[in-house]
């Protein structure tokens, strides 16, 4: 499984703004954002200067305001820091005015980290090894107290551990979560592990040998959570304060589920793709290292400093062997959950995240120290957060997320016609071609209702290109366009 299917398993399971502190010049001043007069043309820069992945060659570019975007898009919010030469430059909060439950949010507000929570427990599992807590080699069998791994295709010899359940490599069965409505009783860590009834996930299962196969797994880390609850004998929420948010400067993140009343209103509420919000305003996700961090943009930044401080050997949380080790140990573009990209003598690693309501992304170069944070609170997200890193790249030089160049290419409405259908990706999932006969485009749509409009380009076949993402559709002429490859896999026309 390449980078690429996994940021596609993210993308697919899963009117006038006000911008606050445009004009400070100072730092902490309000909501604990970060504005600092030296930065400001770029700030500007990227707040007017948003582009989408592919550009169009021999066509003038238009390029958008983030105002703009989050009006397109629909989406109430962005927290959003920027991360230069190894120090947050600056941060702030976007608020749509059409959602008025948007206006008192500020950069202390908390936002759901979703996926991002997962290379945070990671980090914190790495200095408790490094002290000699735990060990990330040992069958985490031996480590749990109530609970049994389900006999499958690990062995005494190739156990599950904390390493490959960190590195999606234990063999456990994958997927991710779509949390509990507020209003319904939260299950355990066992309970989700076994199954039990209450729980909306099946019971883990190694279906694979451990280290043998790269498949991305939330019910490995709610193992490895429930881990670690039995070593510490604390609640996770309070292992991982201890162990990485405190250490990290990370003052307005937490880990607990639910979030107790009190703090309900620092929280910045999901919302749908329509814009209605989340019923309760959130989902609870109970599988804590998987899906459960609560956090700001500005703190997320802070771990992916000290983390770039440690490649540079000037961390005081993280051993600079620990963090050259894990990037080592590459396999298929990712390390430990990160997209890791090479560019150069660049080396950046980038993670994304959806819970129910929400998207969020980080990234960082951990040759210049360059990049960023953000948190949106939208499932409309997505595409906005690949047009910051695409545009961020931009304007600070990054050597990742450089954008796509292509020529358009004129096809007939009856060309495009006879592409409409029903199409079986990979085996698995059901996704649709539709015309749409207004604006004589194709579009593909994804099993959540995910729309990505294609514009026909000059390719060997029959190309299609998303502008917004870069991903790109090729229709086989060997079968007459009955088929056709996305992320480097087959769907087939029923």
């Amino acid at each position: 499984m390449n980078k690429l299917f996994l940021h596609f398993l993210v993308l697919v399971f899963m009117s006038s703004c006000t911008i606050q502190n445009k004009d400070s010049n100072t730092q902490d001043v309000k909501g604990d954002c970060i504005n600092n007069g030296r930065s400001l043309e770029r700030k500007v820069q990227l707040e007017e200067g948003i582009r989408e992945q592919v550009k169009f060659l021999g066509e003038k570019e238009d390029l958008s305001s983030i105002i703009d975007k989050m009006s397109a898009y629909n989406i109430p919010a962005l927290s959003l820091a920027m991360i230069n030469q190894g120090e947050i430059e600056w941060a702030d909060i976007y608020r749509n005015a059409n959602f008025p439950e948007a206006n008192h949010l500020n950069c202390s507000n908390i936002f759901q980290a979703a996926s991002l929570s997962k290379p945070v427990t990671f980090l914190a599992a790495l200095r408790m090894h490094s002290a000699g807590k735990i060990d990330l080699d040992k069958n985490i069998q031996e480590y749990l107290k109530d609970f049994v791994i389900p006999q499958g295709k690990q062995t005494a010899e190739n156990p599950v551990t904390f390493r490959n359940i960190f590195s999606h490599t234990s063999g456990i069965s994958p997927g991710g979560y779509q949390g509990y409505a507020r209003d319904l009783p939260m299950p355990s860590g066992l309970d989700i592990l076994r199954g039990s009834e209450g729980a909306n996930t099946p019971a883990i299962e190694v279906i694979s040998p451990p280290n043998e196969t790269l498949a991305y797994s939330g019910g490995g880390y709610t193992l490895a959570e429930l881990a670690l609850q039995d070593i510490f004998n604390d609640e996770f929420s309070n292992i991982m304060q201890k162990w990485i948010l405190e250490p990290a400067g990370m003052k307005h993140s937490e880990f607990t589920q639910p979030l107790p009343s009190s703090d309900s209103i620092r929280v910045a509420k999901g919302h749908t793709q329509s814009g209605e919000v989340i019923a309760g305003g959130w989902n609870n996700y109970p599988e804590q290292a998987a899906a459960g961090l609560w956090s700001t943009s500005i703190d997320l930044a802070r771990f992916l400093i000290e983390i770039y401080k440690a490649y540079q050997g000037d961390s005081s949380i993280f051993s600079q062997s620990d963090i050259k080790s894990m990037i080592s140990q590459e396999r298929d573009g990712s390390v430990y959950g990160f997209l890791l990209n090479r560019s150069d003598d660049d080396i950046s690693i980038t993670h994304y995240g959806g819970n129910a309501g929400y998207r969020t992304g980080m990234t960082i170069s951990l040759t210049s120290g360059n990049g960023l944070a953000y948190l949106i609170n939208s499932d409309n997200g997505g595409a906005l957060g690949n047009e910051l890193l695409l545009s961020a790249s931009q304007v600070y030089n990054w050597q990742h997320f450089k954008q796509t160049s292509a020529s358009r290419k004129q096809v007939s409405s009856n060309d495009l016609k006879r592409l409409s259908g029903e199409y079986k990706w990979n085996n698995q999932i059901n996704l649709s071609i539709r015309y749409d006969e207004s604006n004589n485009l194709i579009s593909l749509i994804f099993p959540n209702g995910e729309e990505y409009k294609l514009t026909p380009i000059v390719g060997d076949e029959l190309d299609f290109i998303h502008p917004n993402t870069g991903v790109k559709v090729t229709f086989s002429m060997k079968d007459d366009f009955k088929s056709f490859t996305l992320y480097g896999q087959t769907a087939v026309k029923f």
